[in-house]
């Protein structure tokens, strides 16, 4: 089995010399950003947000949605991986210190550096397309997707006129909300309407319901009410 390294890259901070920040991704899946700063003993947490949430934003509102179960922000520089694994979900085995071109970045343009350099991998979003073509696209497309936070969703959207296309649909379809026989909607989604493009439908559904995929797939060979397996997404 293939330890776990905490990184932990140094960056240039007014309170201290000694500051440094990470992106960790929890066993549950989850991905949060983690800054610290070290004076001689002493470890305090600094800042630490999920950046899994709030994308597309920058700034205060980017940085809002905290893990609730970490409670404890100063602590011995030796209990920091003990820490991690008990309130941040997430066991490392050892230290790594880092000083690279990323030190003098502010927050968010050391995010945005992250987030590219996850993006990388190509992560497909698979749509079933139905319908006279409108805007290069199938007037009708639905898949059911798994998010980030690895909950089911299925998501219909439709072409609406004018370039833009509607959501007709979205819902979580977890086995719960299936045997309460509920509809819910993800408290994430705000916009009705959108650009019915591929690259709008991925911003849509990115930014909105918590995804991270890079290219859109469109097909209509795959009986989409036969199965209820999220067809793409975090599985």
């Amino acid at each position: 089995m293939k330890k776990s390294i905490l990184k932990l890259e140094a960056f240039t901070s007014s309170s201290s010399v000694n500051s440094f920040r990470t992106i960790i991704k929890t066993k549950h899946g989850r991905i949060l950003f983690l800054s610290l700063e070290f004076q001689e003993t002493t470890c305090t947490i600094t800042n630490c947000f999920y950046t899994d949430r709030n994308q597309g934003k920058t700034g205060v509102e980017r940085y809002q949605t905290k893990p609730l179960k970490l409670q404890n922000f100063q602590f011995s520089r030796d209990k920091l991986l003990s820490v991690i694994e008990a309130m941040l979900d997430k066991k490392f085995y050892s230290i790594k210190y880092i000083k690279n071109e990323t030190i003098n970045l502010t927050l968010d343009e050391y995010l945005q550096t992250k987030e590219k350099a996850a993006k990388f991998k190509y992560r497909f979003l698979i749509m079933v397309g139905d319908g006279e073509i409108c805007n290069g696209l199938p007037a009708r497309l639905r898949t059911r997707l798994k998010n980030k936070l690895h909950r089911a969703i299925y998501v219909e959207l439709v072409y609406y006129k004018n370039g833009k296309g509607v959501v007709q649909q979205c819902c979580y379809c977890d086995r719960k909300y299936q045997r309460q026989d509920i509809t819910i909607t993800p408290s994430m989604l705000i916009s009705c309407f959108f650009p019915y493009t591929r690259e709008g439908i991925l911003n849509l559904l990115n930014h909105e319901i918590c995804c991270d995929f890079t290219h859109m797939i469109v097909t209509d060979d795959i009986n989409l009410d036969s199965n209820t397996t999220p067809l793409c997404g975090a599985i």
